[in-house]
């Protein structure tokens, strides 16, 4: 027996997904779109416009327009649907300013990766209250994180690849579980301490010389800090539920500052300046029995005969060592 939503569906012949994703389409001309459409999927086509029928929906709940060549989405303030939108999706297009949000008031996810955005200050038009719980800006050309603060929702924020100098605007970010900020211009972290639930942090490819400023954020699990200029391991005390640490690609001399991680599952310190077994027994003792995998090539004490054989003994757990699984007998 059909139930209530099968029956209507089945009596007005109304269709509720399409899949339009990888088809070459310049438009949508000859394609039909049902009225009773929430969920289109246009991923991978060539449209460089966004049809009025699509405008006209009044239920649709996702819409991916991923891969194609939009220079324009102000035409989303149109939308119909726009007071059930869950899901709304503009990656990779051509676009230069956000459209207008408002009355969106189930917007929860929202991506708007890969296009030439300057600013997101137009996020202020979601307004208060919104729901918005995903927002991935990665790769465009931000200079300033602005237009945040009335994303209390927010859980995961991703502006890797933009221009930013300075980590700001997060202040009433409380509900924040991570931030992606790798491929900046960022040379301090600052302005993060209140961010007591966030559990994944990537600062990578940045300017730091220093990774002190997140002490406060306790709950952090993951820290991907690679590809700086980072001479010191500091400001690990307090991140006792940390399990993966990646430093890799920095200016570190030695192993220290680890006593406090007994949670540790994977440690990344290749391609430092690490030459010397000294001290690095005692520094492990912290994660010993927790950490499975460890990456220190490309450091000189990599060089050592007896490496393998070494890291084994230090860490009894240990499963991979760089790029190789170990086999203990």
């Amino acid at each position: 027996m059909e139930d209530e939503n099968g029956a209507q569906e089945a009596a007005g012949g109304g269709e509720r997904e399409l899949d339009l994703s990888n088809s070459h389409l310049h438009d949508l001309e000859d394609v039909p779109i049902a009225g009773t459409l929430t969920a289109l999927d246009l991923t991978t086509n060539r449209l460089k416009d966004i049809d009025s029928r699509i405008l006209a929906l009044t239920g649709l709940t996702s819409l991916c327009f991923r891969q194609n060549l939009l220079p324009d989405a102000s035409v989303v303030a149109e939308f119909q649907s726009k007071g059930v939108l869950e899901d709304l999706e503009l990656r990779d297009n051509q676009l230069k300013q956000l459209p207008d949000l408002t009355g969106f008031h189930k917007l929860r996810r929202l991506e708007v990766s890969y296009n030439q955005l300057r600013s997101i200050s137009g996020l202020l038009s979601l307004g208060t209250s919104n729901p918005l719980e995903e927002l991935y800006v990665a790769a465009n050309k931000i200079t300033k994180i602005e237009g945040l603060e009335d994303l209390v929702q927010i859980r995961i924020l991703e502006l890797g690849s933009n221009r930013v100098a300075k980590i700001e605007g997060l202040e009433t970010l409380q509900s924040l579980e991570q931030l992606w900020l790798g491929r900046n211009r960022i040379s301090t972290v600052e302005n993060v301490g209140h961010l007591t639930n966030l559990r994944q942090l990537s600062l990578q490819s940045n300017r730091l010389e220093c990774m002190r400023g997140f002490e406060e954020c306790v709950g952090l699990e993951e820290v991907y800090l690679s590809h700086n200029g980072i001479s010191r391991l500091e400001g690990l005390g307090t991140l006792t539920r940390l399990k993966v640490l990646d430093v890799s690609s920095n200016r570190l001399e030695k192993i220290e500052g680890l006593d406090s991680l007994g949670q540790l599952e994977d440690l990344w310190l290749n391609d430092n300046s690490i030459d010397s077994w000294e001290g690095i027994y005692e520094s492990l003792q912290g994660p010993r029995q927790s950490l499975t995998t460890l990456y220190l090539h490309n450091n000189k004490v990599a060089a050592d005969p007896m490496y393998r054989r070494k890291c084994m003994e230090i860490l009894p757990n240990l499963g991979q060592l760089d790029a190789n699984y170990t086999r203990r007998t």
